[in-house]
């Protein structure tokens, strides 16, 4: 089929309506799946918080089915006004070293690999 032909398929009522009710029917399994799982991953939590050898294990299953099996809230502060850091010079090029005005000149020459006078 070419792609206009897809295309001006898609658009018939039969085909969207198709479409709908496959999504509908994916959504649904999906859902039912999660249930599932959500039931297992309960029964595995009880069995470390009731079996497991270290206490902070323990700790963390009765955390985790006190909040009703979902995991705990991770909070990240970035601090976007840093200033300043690490820069890296590109390949091929030359870092400078700016002194600062207070510098004399015989302060700078004894950097320089020819000697003034």
């Amino acid at each position: 089929m070419s792609k206009n032909g897809f295309h001006k398929a898609l658009k018939r009522p039969a085909v969207q309506d198709y479409m709908q009710e496959v999504q509908r029917a994916f959504v649904a399994e999906v859902e039912a799946s999660r249930a599932v799982y959500k039931a297992r991953a309960l029964e595995a939590a009880l069995e470390l918080m009731q079996n497991a050898k270290s206490e902070a294990v323990r700790a963390r299953m009765v955390e985790f089915l006190a909040g009703d099996g979902k995991a705990p809230q991770v909070a990240v502060h970035v601090d976007a006004r840093q200033v300043g850091g690490y820069e890296y010079p590109r390949p091929g090029e030359r870092v400078v070293e700016i002194a600062s005005a207070s510098n004399t000149l015989a302060e700078c020459s004894k950097h320089l690999p020819i000697r003034l006078p």
